[in-house]
């Protein structure tokens, strides 16, 4: 049953918001320390190829974008708590299955669900932390709320491979299970204000889908697809360009990002939104030509952390115009619409960055389409979707 919490109206740091910031922080930090092992593990344990494996662990986004249009509806009409809890649950279950499950078809569902549990859980972990926030302060929250999926990016790819190069792949899938279990348990002790009854809408487009922030989607499309070949390829263009440690190229988006929300939550409160927004997106343009134009290892680095410091401003910026687009009742909404941009342009700059690799040859081709794309959408941004969010938004 959901208890209301008696929280100041101007408090930031309230229990509920650390608590769910908490085991935000598990949920993703279990997450991303898979990530550099289970390729290793698909291929040693079933005997399969590298492209195999690789569209194994794809179902993983594909789970998670399939659920996301629905994760906002279910946290929109239903208690949010119990929705929380009993997706991470199952979320955590998943871990279990990886090492039980002996055919590969079986654990492609079984990766497959873990997408899906994890798009509901997350998206409702958002949903909740937002609830906690009091909307003079909602900028700098999200700002902080966000450091939490930042830290465990920073830190949990690289525990995995520590703990597998010295403990094996057994201990990995251990430990993501515990810290998963201690997630359960703060989700748990949660106090979630109660929200107002209301009579039952009929079903329509924008209980599904935010359709008053079709032009903040589309641009943060625009920012997943330049991402996505990031994630994947960055090793292998280093290798291009005979630069080694590509660790730090993560580390240091890692460092700028973390540095800069920090900053910006405040200053989004105070007005700057749209400066802050559009000032990220014009630094990533210079960012990602400075990639492309790479010849040794300062630019090459430099331009880590210039991306990490954009994403520092946009992040939150495009999180906070969806959610002051929203109804109360359409935060679900508001969080799933965000994340589903940022999930559909992942996913299609790494299918299109992985063609154009193997059309051309060479990275370099594809980081400097991804400046051209990130170049319209800052135009965009601009010319169309700030306007549109002073136009449309919401109060309070």
């Amino acid at each position: 049953m959901e208890t209301k919490s008696n929280i100041p109206d101007n408090t930031l740091w309230s229990r509920t918001f650390i608590t769910v910031a908490a085991a935000n922080f598990l949920l993703f930090f279990s997450f991303y320390q898979l990530l550099p092992i289970l390729p290793l593990y698909i291929i040693d344990k079933f005997q399969t190829d590298n492209a195999t494996a690789g569209f194994i662990i794809s179902l993983y986004t594909i789970g998670a974008l399939a659920c996301r249009p629905f994760a906002g509806f279910l946290v929109d009409t239903f208690s949010r708590k119990p929705l929380y809890f009993w997706t991470f649950f199952a979320f955590t279950l998943c871990f279990l299955g990886y090492k039980t499950v002996g055919l590969l078809p079986i654990l492609a569902v079984v990766r497959f669900a873990h997408g899906l549990f994890f798009g509901i859980s997350s998206t409702a972990s958002n949903t909740v932390a937002i609830d906690a926030l009091p909307a003079s302060r909602r900028g700098e929250g999200i700002g902080y709320f966000g450091i939490s999926v930042n830290l465990a990016f920073a830190t949990g790819p690289m525990t995995g491979m520590f703990l597998y190069e010295a403990f094996g792949d057994g201990i990995v899938f251990a430990i993501s299970t515990i810290l998963c279990v201690i997630g359960l348990v703060l989700v748990q002790t949660l106090k979630v204000k109660p929200r107002e009854k209301k009579v039952c809408a009929p079903l329509s487009l924008d209980r599904f889908f935010l359709t008053r922030a079709v032009p903040q989607f589309a641009n943060f499309i625009f920012v997943g697809f330049a991402y996505g070949p990031v994630t994947n390829y960055i090793a292998i263009y280093a290798n291009e360009l005979g630069i080694g440690g590509t660790g730090w190229f993560y580390a240091l988006i890692a460092t700028g990002l973390i540095l800069n929300r920090i900053m910006t939550g405040r200053l989004i409160d105070r007005g700057y939104l749209i400066h802050l927004v559009g000032s990220g997106m014009t630094l990533i343009v210079v960012a990602y030509f400075i990639l492309a134009f790479s010849h040794g290892p300062i630019t090459f680095f430099l331009s880590a952390f210039l991306i990490g410091t954009s994403l520092g401003l946009i992040f939150p910026g495009y999180q906070t115009m969806c959610v002051n687009l929203a109804r109360h009742d359409q935060r679900g909404t508001a969080n799933s619409t965000y994340l589903s941009g940022w999930d559909i342009g992942i996913g299609t700059g790494i299918l299109v960055g992985g063609a154009m690799a193997n059309h051309f040859g060479m990275h370099q081709q594809v980081f400097f389409v991804c400046g051209i794309a990130l170049a319209i959408a800052d135009v965009m941004f601009l010319a169309y979707t700030s306007r549109h969010y002073l136009k449309n938004k919401l109060e309070g």
